[in-house]
């Protein structure tokens, strides 16, 4: 497959500022509403992940687009890491983080606040990444792919989890159908009158916006020759876990 120049671009830096306030006003109810809205495939496609990444103890982890710490809390209950990074683009995500984190955290882990398309880290400093929900959301996917492989050890791993655009004509009505206007009533009756907002509304974009499955395989193939993908939910939730060798 040929990528075109607009299949490797993400979000425009409207919406991109847009979908980050969103993800700061969900903080309070982001992994109670992204469960059940997900109907628990969410969380399951983060363990089948990080499963799959196979990381040894004592490794260096890279989390980008930590946002609360939902994954590195499960990376923390089910391996010992060096140390685990964090990343995110937003200050009010990190210090979510580093709270929610507080109990498993030895000291290994550190929160970082930088954009996916620009890693300020060396090359090979990590030897797994993982990124949850969060890619679709780059400016530049391909770019931010190209940014992972380049940080990350040549006997390293990556994994990306985030919905997916099913290549399937039937399947990918089905899911922007749930996901442009099921998904939001869903949400907006699990928050009630807990928030002035839905920020789970902004999904909607980021999903317009969004590559089809097989050409994000593409995309990570093209830095990490041995990539599989997995779908869940008829292709509406995507893992893809890849490696150079």
């Amino acid at each position: 497959m040929v990528l075109l120049v607009n299949d490797t671009r993400g979000l425009t830096r409207e919406i991109w500022h847009e979908v980050i306030t969103a993800i700061e006003e969900s903080i309070p109810s982001y992994d109670q509403v992204n469960d059940m809205i997900s109907f628990g495939k969410a969380q399951l496609a983060r363990k089948y992940a990080i499963h799959h990444l196979k990381l040894r103890d004592g490794v260096a982890i890279l989390d980008a687009g930590i946002g609360p710490g939902t994954t590195s809390k499960l990376l923390l209950s089910t391996s010992k890491p060096r140390i685990l990074v964090g990343l995110d683009a937003s200050v009010k995500q990190l210090k979510a983080a580093k709270a929610n984190l507080a109990d498993l955290d030895s000291g290994t882990v550190d929160v970082v606040r930088a954009s996916f398309e620009y890693l300020p880290f060396k090359n090979f400093v990590f030897d797994g990444i993982i990124t949850c929900y969060a890619l679709r959301d780059s400016l530049d996917i391909l770019k931010s792919v190209t940014e992972y492989s380049r940080v990350v050890t040549p006997v390293g791993s990556f994994a990306d989890v985030d919905i997916g655009k099913p290549d399937n004509s039937f399947k990918r009505w089905g899911s922007h159908l749930y996901i442009k206007h099921v998904m939001p009533l869903l949400a907006k009756m699990a928050i009630r009158n807990k928030m002035r907002t839905n920020p789970w509304k902004m999904i909607g974009p980021t999903y317009d916006s969004l590559p089809r499955n097989s050409t994000i395989s593409v995309m990570i193939r093209k830095q990490f020759p041995v990539a599989e993908l997995k779908e869940f939910l008829m292709g509406g939730i995507i893992v893809i876990i890849g490696r150079k060798c």
